[in-house]
């Protein structure tokens, strides 16, 4: 399944869940936010939600520092 992820075309090669496509891309999930053609998906809906081809995803990593 094809997806834009953060304006970048990235072909996804998992099962479609927010969970895959996180490890797919090396974040780490209890730091990051997610919308999905600008609307949010809360972290308690990663488990059921499903991608479909084409959709927008914009990921938000949290680093810490000072």
């Amino acid at each position: 399944m094809f997806l834009t992820v953060n304006g970048e075309k990235h072909e996804h090669s998992g099962d479609g869940t927010v969970a895959a496509l996180l490890t797919e891309l090396g974040a780490t999930p209890d730091h990051t936010a997610l919308t999905v053609n600008g609307e949010l998906v809360f972290s308690r809906h990663w488990k059921t939600f499903k991608f479909n081809d084409g959709d927008t995803v914009e990921i938000l990593t949290f680093v810490g520092g000072g």
